[in-house]
């Protein structure tokens, strides 16, 4: 069939870093998310795999992990006759997951037996060493592109703002960026991002400082913080790259982040790094608005040295896909 395609990337989120490694490595993206009760969604998914697979037929094929996702592909891997490889992306949070109580007796030996499957995984950071170990032997860490988004963007307004990057998950401090808000009132303006939980809106309704977006398309999205003073990050997640820190790298806006280990050895002296103390917060989006052109300075240095390595990463992982 002409539309068959020998190398695949299979995913069941919308997700930038699948994208951008898809693309990156030449792969034809397949993606697939649906959004309603557990049993429909996998069910769905399922299917909509089983006829990617068999439509295109690819002979090598990397995915974003899920569960299930990899259960099915390395069946698939298993019945067919051609050698096939197999990549798994192991960047989020499933990676870590486990079931609960007794359930886990059953859940942890499949997650093991599906790794067998695959032939090579991929983490973003150090830090998910110890996890990757109890499931897969032979990986290697590749850490996401920082992107190059080329907008001729005007000002969103007249003002001084700092924009929080937000998806509302239970790794970042909430009621925490909602005290910033307060200590900033009367200097600074905080764009939220992400769609928010009615409970928010309720919470932020008398801060006038605070503008609570919604979900924003792309080029809305990297208006506002290309035009930013300040990007904030946050998670209590230890190994946790964030997005909004790459992107921040991107854009070339100074940058506020969660002091982590995975953080720091990352992103170095380009970002400002921050324990979750409301007051400590605020000091951080200040210090980092009145010291922008040094930091700006640090992040061109620091976003030319990560993307020489990536581009090497790449190409090591080009030459392992094209092996025969």
């Amino acid at each position: 069939m002409k539309n068959r395609a020998k190398k695949i990337w299979i995913t069941w989120h919308y997700q930038t870093r699948s994208r951008n490694l898809a693309d990156e490595l030449g792969l034809l993206m397949k993606e697939y998310f649906k959004n309603e009760n557990k049993f429909q969604r996998h069910f769905l998914s399922s299917i909509w795999t089983l006829k990617i697979l068999f439509v295109y037929r690819p002979q090598v094929i990397v995915i974003q992990y899920s569960f299930l996702l990899l259960i099915l592909t390395a069946i698939y891997k298993l019945f067919r006759l051609r050698r096939i490889k197999l990549v798994v992306d192991c960047h989020t949070k499933a990676l870590r997951r486990q079931a609960k109580g007794i359930l886990n007796f059953i859940f942890w030996p499949i997650k093991i037996m599906s790794f067998k499957g695959a032939d090579l995984t991929l983490i973003s950071n150090e830090g998910l060493i110890p996890d990757i170990k109890k499931l897969h032997s032979n990986f290697i860490i590749l850490p996401d592109k920082i992107p190059n988004y080329i907008f001729n963007l005007l000002p969103v307004k007249n003002e001084k703002y700092c924009v929080y990057v937000s998806s509302f998950a239970v790794d970042e401090p909430i009621k925490e960026i909602l005290e910033v808000a307060n200590i900033l009132r009367n200097k600074i303006k905080l764009y939220w991002t992400g769609k928010f939980p009615p409970y928010v809106k309720d919470l932020v309704s008398e801060k006038n400082n605070v503008i609570l977006t919604g979900y924003l398309k792309e080029d809305q999205y990297f208006s506002l913080i290309q035009n930013a003073d300040c990007i904030l990050a946050m998670t209590t997640e230890e190994d946790c790259l964030q997005s909004a820190a790459y992107e921040a790298l991107a854009v070339e806006v100074p940058f506020v982040v969660s002091k982590t280990k995975a953080l720091m050895k990352f992103f170095e002296d380009a970002a400002i790094f921050t324990t979750h103390t409301p007051v400590q917060i605020a000091k951080s989006i200040e210090y980092a608005i009145e010291n922008k052109v040094e930091i700006i300075v640090r992040i061109k240095k620091v976003r030319e040295a990560k993307e020489n390595e990536f581009r090497e990463k790449i190409r090591e992982l080009k030459q392992y896909l094209d092996k025969e």
